[in-house]
């Protein structure tokens, strides 16, 4: 073989070589922007739960506001109050689908009579006794 014809063999080698990284640099940098896209919906997401979080704070507020007002004698009309208490339910759904979504565990069940924790499987509370079903 010539020097010139091994010239051209190790330039073939070469230029393969040079291919076979630059794929090899693409995937990762594929990889890579894959992995950050994945980060940025997650940070995304959890911005949204935080700001339902925030205003279901200030619907329950809201809500405490119109009851206290009626225990001291400045009634709230009552479809106000159930129109405020359905916002509420709809950011809780809402809220729920965001932490699924992000992989969070939903809160422990509580007893809507006294608030102790309720267990899954529970048909009365082990509390206070309120059926749970």
């Amino acid at each position: 073989m010539s020097k010139e014809e091994k010239l051209y063999a190790l330039l073939d080698t070469l230029c393969t070589s040079v291919e076979a990284a630059g794929t090899l640099a693409l995937g990762t940098l594929g990889l890579a922007c894959e992995g950050a896209e994945k980060a940025a919906e997650a940070v995304r997401l959890r911005c949204q739960a935080a700001r339902v979080e925030g205003e279901m704070g200030e619907k329950l507020m809201e809500a405490g506001e119109m009851v206290y007002a009626t225990h001291t004698g400045s009634p709230t009309e009552s479809e106000e109050l159930l129109e405020k208490l359905r916002e509420i339910d709809d950011l809780k759904a809402r809220l729920s689908e965001l932490n699924e979504t992000l992989g969070r565990k939903p809160e422990s069940a509580v007893c809507p009579g006294c608030g102790g924790a309720v267990e899954e499987g529970d048909h009365f509370c082990r509390s206070c006794g309120v059926k749970l079903d």
